[in-house]
């Protein structure tokens, strides 16, 4: 039951330091950068794995679906890119969601042993820092603070049903049927995780987004009926490249190298 609590908690530790710092534009940065690399490399190294284990070559492929099919979609259907995008994030929270019963199953397994039991319940609280700033930073910038918040909650609600439930719900985590939604939702959030919207509803990430704005705002100046005459917002020095896009900034590679870290220690650990 302590174990349990713990991983509630820890839900909540990295929304609170997102909210500390969130005035910051770098947090943001650090942030992206750190959840690319701990979630990537959770859904690569360790979600797909076991779903590989249960239906092979096919997790591979439902994977690839969810992590292709919405830039699919947009390309094919333009007016459909931002219902795309939510309907794709709505079904990576939703496997968030879904995986946290399984961590609170996890939680409670009498039959291991007893250091078992100690190292697999710390490896769950570990995560669920991560994944709780995940979801914070998905979600508040697009549906508020509220709504965010109910998520946290929802996934609270999931780990302990999962906890008491433990016992009813095995058959159902080791079904086929489970892994297979669990590959698909893997590629969906590793989408997600790749294409987090900014605020005002733009899907550009990183130097992208200001070049977006760049064109956009090139577009009104140069129209002749438009009479307003729009200020660029591309920053001083922001060369107009791919290759200058793609490069991540000072405060994306201090998160990259954070999570970096924290999977390195992890993987030490247990």
């Amino acid at each position: 039951m302590i174990a349990l609590i713990a991983s509630l908690f820890a839900l909540g530790i990295g929304p609170l330091i997102y909210q500390t710092f969130g005035p910051m534009r770098r947090t943001d940065k650090i942030a992206s950068g750190f959840i690319l690399i701990v979630i990537t490399a959770t859904l690569v190294l360790e979600v797909l794995p076991e779903t590989y284990r249960s239906i092979g070559f096919f997790a591979i492929m439902l994977a690839l679906i969810g992590f292709a099919g919405p830039t699919i979609i947009e390309k094919l259907f333009a007016k459909s890119a931002t219902k795309t995008h939510l309907l794709t994030i709505v079904l990576g929270i939703f496997g968030l969601v879904v995986h946290a019963s399984i961590d609170g199953a996890a939680l409670f397994n009498p039959e291991s042993s007893h250091h078992h039991n100690e190292q697999l319940s710390l490896a769950i609280i570990l995560h669920r820092l991560p994944v709780g700033l995940t979801i914070w930073w998905l979600l508040k910038p697009l549906i508020g603070e509220r709504y965010a918040l109910l998520t946290l909650v929802a996934m609270a609600v999931a780990t302990a049903s999962g906890y008491g439930l433990s016992m009813h719900l095995t058959e159902y985590h080791e079904s086929n049927a489970f892994a297979a939604l669990q590959a698909f939702i893997s590629g969906s959030l590793l989408h997600v995780i790749l294409h987090k919207p900014h605020d005002d509803g733009c899907m550009h990430t990183s130097q992208k987004h200001e070049l977006h704005h760049h064109e956009e705002d090139q577009k009104l100046t140069n129209n002749p009926e438009n009479p307003a005459r729009t200020q660029s917002r591309i920053p001083p020095g922001l060369q107009l490249s791919e290759t200058t896009a793609l490069l991540p900034e000072k405060w994306n590679l201090i998160g990259m190298t954070l999570g970096i870290l924290t999977m390195l220690l992890l993987h030490v650990l247990f």
